[in-house]
């Protein structure tokens, strides 16, 4: 008899569906669903889905991951996930069943589904209408407003900033993929943030407006379908703050079904005030925990080897005054291969970043550099990831 597991999870829709809106859903649904053998159910109120999932491990997980794609709808948060002995829904086969007030009417304890701490592997129909009569009731919902919706999947915030993420590419060229997204923070039409960033009037307003900006990139990148690493830029002026940023970030991944070892944090040590040694102790503490750590624009200001022997990143991004024509400047040549060397003998990536020109990419190519970050390789899009990338065109290495 082969594994089976179900999935429930509740989700929100970006707009408002119309009837053929739905019946046009639930039949595209119910067609990929049985080529693939995942039978269930999904209802929708007011904006609100929730669905289960039942299948082989395998089916069940491709679905789930075409869902969490689809931008239609936001907010997933998963309810349960667990093995099966047996499919509950098979007679349903992916249906939207209708519930009279009369059946609910005559369900007992309609409420204790969820409160009493029932286990799921033992969801009958008479147990799926508690699940219906709870969902209809409000939990697990997510309603619309106003046409948007604020991720559930991320930790509540007083007032969502008026911000949102363009996400670049880095790009591993010994295997022509991407290795991770940099998520940097625009205005909700994709232009710069500086309106916002205007009204931060004091290091309070700062550090709250950094501290909100990750949790929700997180949040847009796990929306967008993320499948690669997340680098995340951390400007928390005292390791307390630090620490506080590190925590949230942890959380939200966690959240946001992102594994820790997923997310780097780029630190930049020259906008860092505060005691250096106390910053180090806590940057160790959530390495341990599973975040990576980039020192960013190395090379400039107080970002040296010291800070390398201090925090012992996973990788270091170079300046982009160190990158900017390389090809012909000896001095930044030396520099860079001295860094280069230090960093093999630490085990520590190098990350080309700020990569203009195909001449730049070819240099740093011919001395054993393979990650690279900048215009050549791919530009920051507006809530978009780059799933794909090619070697930069006009390159020979």
């Amino acid at each position: 008899m082969p594994a089976l597991t179900h999935l429930i999870y509740s989700s929100a829709a970006i707009r408002p569906f119309s009837n053929e809106d739905l019946v046009t859903l639930l039949t595209r649904a119910r067609h990929k669903n049985a080529t693939l053998g995942v039978t269930g159910m999904l209802l929708h109120v007011d904006g609100s889905f929730l669905q289960v999932l039942e299948g082989e491990p395998e089916s069940v997980a491709a679905v789930f991951q075409a869902i969490c794609a689809d931008p239609r709808h936001t907010q997933i948060v998963t309810i349960i996930r667990e093995p099966i002995p047996r499919r509950a829904f098979s007679d349903w086969s992916m249906g939207h069943p209708q519930v009279t007030p009369e059946e609910l009417a005559e369900i007992d304890g309609a409420n204790d589904f969820f409160t009493g701490g029932a286990c799921l592997t033992r969801l009958n129909q008479g147990r799926a209408k508690k699940l219906l009569w709870a969902f209809k009731e409000g939990r697990w919902r997510s309603r619309l407003t106003g046409g948007q919706t604020s991720a559930r999947r991320e930790p509540a915030l007083p007032e969502r900033p008026p911000i949102s993420f363009a996400f670049s590419p880095v790009f591993d060229a010994s295997q022509d993929t991407v290795l991770s997204h940099e998520a940097h923070l625009c205005a909700l039409d994709g232009g710069p943030p500086n309106a916002v960033l205007a009204q931060c009037a004091t290091q309070h307003d700062r550090t709250r407006l950094d501290m909100e900006a990750r949790v929700l990139a997180i949040g847009l990148a796990a929306r967008l379908g993320l499948t690669t690493d997340l680098t995340l830029g951390l400007t928390a002026h005292h390791p307390h703050h630090a620490g506080q940023a590190l925590r949230s970030v942890l959380d939200t991944a966690t959240h946001c079904g992102i594994a820790p070892e997923r997310i780097t944090i780029a630190i930049d040590q020259d906008r860092m005030t505060g005691d250096p040694a106390g910053l180090a102790s806590i940057i160790q503490q959530y390495r341990g925990a599973g975040l990576k750590i980039c020192l960013d624009h190395f090379g400039s200001g107080r970002s040296g080897l010291n800070q390398v022997e201090a925090l012992q990143p996973d990788s270091i991004a170079l300046n982009e005054h160190l990158v900017r024509s390389i090809e012909s400047n000896g001095p930044r040549q030396a520099i860079v291969r001295g860094i280069v060397q230090t960093c093999d003998d630490l085990g520590i990536d190098v990350i080309a970043k700020h990569v203009a020109a195909a001449a730049e990419y070819d240099w740093f190519r011919a001395e054993g550099i393979t990650i690279f970050q900048g215009p050549l390789i791919g530009p920051a899009l507006f809530e978009t990831l780059s799933h794909s990338l090619q070697r930069p065109a006009g390159t020979s290495l």
